[in-house]
């Protein structure tokens, strides 16, 4: 009768050591589980902020392209303008009348 004690007892020690085991595993997985969501969660927070980030930016730089169309259809046209300013107006003509209106426009200011 006591071997049989001795034997359920070392089956039961056998097998507590072994839940013992099985829990700590349990618990280490859990443990790092909890870690990688905590770092997933985190790195997930972070992404969607530097997508909206990339949007915003994305956003920019198209009114910025815009812009930057207008502003040489802009020129474009001022361009034109000049070339037909230059065909009508004589560039010598236009420096004698600069001549003349410049001194009379700083004397009247005195």
């Amino acid at each position: 009768m006591e071997m049989v004690t001795d034997q359920k007892h070392s089956s039961d020690a056998s097998r507590e050591q072994e839940v013992i085991r099985y829990t700590k595993i349990l618990a280490q997985a859990f443990g790092l589980n909890k870690q990688n969501a905590e770092v997933y969660s985190a790195l997930s927070s972070e992404n969607r902020a530097l997508k909206k980030q990339l949007e915003d930016y994305h956003s920019q730089h198209n009114t910025l392209e815009k812009r930057v169309k207008r502003l040489e259809r802009d020129v474009k046209s001022l361009e034109t303008e000049l070339k037909v300013l230059d065909e009508c107006v004589n560039r010598e003509t236009l420096v004698d009348i600069i001549h003349e209106i410049v001194p009379s426009l700083i004397g009247k200011k005195r």
